[in-house]
């Protein structure tokens, strides 16, 4: 029961402690106005400061999407582990890396996600491709949480189940990867990103009117 507990604990100061600072992150992104935002990204360079601070990024999801990646590609490798040996403090420890991962997939998705602008048609049609695979990771993700909870709750460690679960996790893993790879090619072969090319800077509501791309 101890080992339970404390695992328990983990698991909800992780998921309250990445919810709580992406939320201020957003908050703190949200109250900077066009004017505002143009001087920050340039002050890190007229500033003896090596280390930027948060405000001099023109989007912050590269910086949260990292940890989704990890997390669901760590606890698919976990799980397959779990098939074999079939403990229960290893699910704890699942359950914290899948939970942990879709709430970063969902911050990484929503809060933090970009506003694209002035998009070429090639560069639309990856990112056509990059939020596919991204909104499979979040509901994928979702359910290995909650089949998690349930292996935990009501099944308990039956193999038959946990093979169900390695699959749904399977298939997490395997979108993560397709919407980092397809991130990758934004940002380093069609240049959304670097420097602030291609985000936008106004509010969501001003995307929609203009025929943005917004989430």
């Amino acid at each position: 029961m101890k080992t339970k507990h404390f695992f328990s604990i983990i698991l909800v100061i992780a998921f309250l402690g990445s919810l709580t600072k992406a939320l201020a992150l957003n908050e703190k992104r949200n109250s900077l106005d066009e004017t505002e935002l143009s001087v920050s990204i340039t002050s890190p360079a007229q500033s003896d400061s090596v280390k930027a601070d948060f405000d001099a990024f023109p989007n912050l999801h590269p910086m949260v999407v990292h940890f989704p990646i990890v997390l669901l590609l760590l606890a698919v490798v976990l799980q397959l582990i779990q098939l074999f040996i079939l403990n229960r403090t290893m699910d704890w420890v699942i359950l914290l890396m899948v939970g942990s991962g879709f709430i970063g997939a969902y911050v990484a998705g929503t809060f933090v996600h970009p506003h694209t602008e002035g998009l070429t048609e090639m560069a639309k049609s990856v990112l056509e491709q990059h939020d596919k695979y991204a909104n499979w990771t979040l509901w994928s993700s979702a359910l290995a949480a909650i089949l998690k909870i349930a292996s935990l709750f009501w099944v308990k460690l039956k193999r038959g189940f946990e093979i169900a679960v390695f699959v749904v996790m399977a298939f997490s893993a395997y979108s993560v990867s397709e919407a980092g790879h397809y991130g990758s090619q934004l940002v380093y072969i069609e240049g959304v990103g670097p420097q602030g090319n291609y985000i936008g800077t106004e509010s969501e509501e001003g995307h929609e009117e203009n025929g943005g791309h917004s989430h």
